[in-house]
């Protein structure tokens, strides 16, 4: 869309949600970058968060803060310890108390929201402001009674098909599809980091990602010990894990059961300005989630650094991953499928190459910033230009549909 052509440019937009302020992670940044193109674009945009220090120093972007009462301080009340979902409601909730009255007073012209648990602060905005209430959805954290502000809502959109197709069977909308996007000044080719080479050889195979059960990283390990063979291209690689978290422990002592821990190295948590420097020096990078994987960030900043990838066949990693094209997919939690993919990503250098260039222009065309605030901005024109769309009927209206066929052509590029 020409930038001179947007109908809704000028506009007051807020970009709700509490934890943009407060820490790091996917959600946090598409706000900010979303943000920062929407102002370069002439939006009047507001970032409005919990009172935290995470801060950007993006032209034309303010921010706004309030105070809330942390899901960690709900917890130690008795009885809300392990009520996970709960606890992170309580949350908003208590931001809502803060934030409403500020919301009033501005009175924007669109709404934009990252998670279900903010559907009753921007619903009640909405009501009382006659403003418009987009609903970014980003994974599946439904709460009960979540249902009932969905009448609120003018217009939503997933970060994957994968997420449209959950959203609508909670909810009965019908997401637009806006992809979240990726940093190209940071993400890009380079050439290998000498001192990682040096350290782990021409074989890296890389992992990046939280360290809990469902991502899945436990099948890296048992893949590269199914390679034991002489001339197996698994035998002599190395598995560099990045990333912390509770599993930790359990995938150290099963690469010590399998007789491959010196061969799996569990370097931490790593700044996000590293990675390229990480992902430039890897064969391959491989994504082995087997549950609440909606989109896969890092194999689409991977493919920007034009690496060849190897991911489960789930969520929305085959959003990412063209497969044949920019890598390979294989079942979910099947170790031997994997070692059958990763082998032949390492036994074909000049192939790899070839899926790594493939990777690079597709996720390049279809994954940056600009690309993600132009399908954003489509979606405000219809919410604020043509009116309330009718989303949160089970109804699917010949607007919907045009929709839905945007949405598979979009993919298709």
């Amino acid at each position: 869309m020409a930038k001179g052509k947007m109908k809704t440019q000028g506009q007051k937009v807020c970009l709700l949600n509490l934890t943009t302020t407060t820490k790091q992670g996917g959600v946090e940044t598409f706000v900010w970058e979303l943000g920062r193109e929407l102002a370069a674009r002439g939006y009047a945009v507001t970032v409005v968060g919990g009172r935290g220090p995470i801060r950007h120093d993006y032209p034309g972007v303010q921010v706004r803060t309030h105070r809330f009462i942390s899901r960690e301080g709900w917890r130690r009340l008795p009885l809300l310890g392990r009520q996970y979902g709960l606890t992170k409601l309580l949350e908003r909730l208590s931001f809502a108390v803060f934030a409403l009255p500020a919301l009033l007073r501005a009175r924007y012209d669109v709404i934009h929201i990252q998670k279900p648990y903010d559907l009753p602060l921007a619903a009640v905005a909405r009501w009382l402001t006659r403003a418009r209430l987009l609903f970014g959805c980003h994974g599946r954290d439904y709460w009960a009674g979540d249902r009932f502000f969905v009448r609120f809502v003018d217009g939503a959109v997933s970060c994957s098909r994968f997420n449209a197709a959950e959203i609508h069977d909670h909810y009965r909308l019908h997401p637009q599809v806006v992809y979240n996007g990726f940093d190209t000044q940071l993400f890009s080719p380079r050439p290998p980091a000498a001192e990682l080479m040096a350290r782990y050889g021409p074989k890296m195979i890389l992992f990046m990602g939280r360290l809990i059960r469902w991502k899945g990283a436990q099948y890296l390990i048992e893949a590269l010990a199914l390679g034991k063979e002489v001339g197996d291209p698994l035998a002599d690689a190395q598995v560099v894990i990045a990333g912390d978290g509770s599993y930790r422990p359990q995938l150290e002592a099963l690469a010590r059961e399998l007789g491959v821990a010196e061969r799996v190295s569990f370097v931490g948590d790593i700044p996000h300005s590293d990675a390229p420097r990480y992902m430039a020096s890897a064969a391959v990078v491989v994504g082995t989630s087997f549950a609440n994987e909606t989109f896969g960030m890092v194999l689409c900043e991977a493919s920007a650094c034009a690496r060849p990838l190897v991911a489960s066949d789930f969520g929305g990693f085959p959003e990412v991953v063209r497969a044949g094209e920019s890598g390979l997919l294989y079942p979910p939690q099947d170790a031997p499928a994997l070692a059958a993919a990763l082998r032949r990503i390492l036994s074909d250098p000049a192939a790899a190459a070839t899926l790594g260039a493939a990777g690079q222009q597709y996720v390049n065309a279809n994954f940056t910033w600009a690309v993600v605030t132009d399908r954003v901005v489509a979606a405000y024109e219809r919410v604020v230009v043509e009116g309330r769309q009718g989303l949160a009927t089970v109804t699917i209206s010949a607007t919907l549909r045009q929709c839905a066929g945007e949405n598979l052509a979009l993919v298709a590029q």
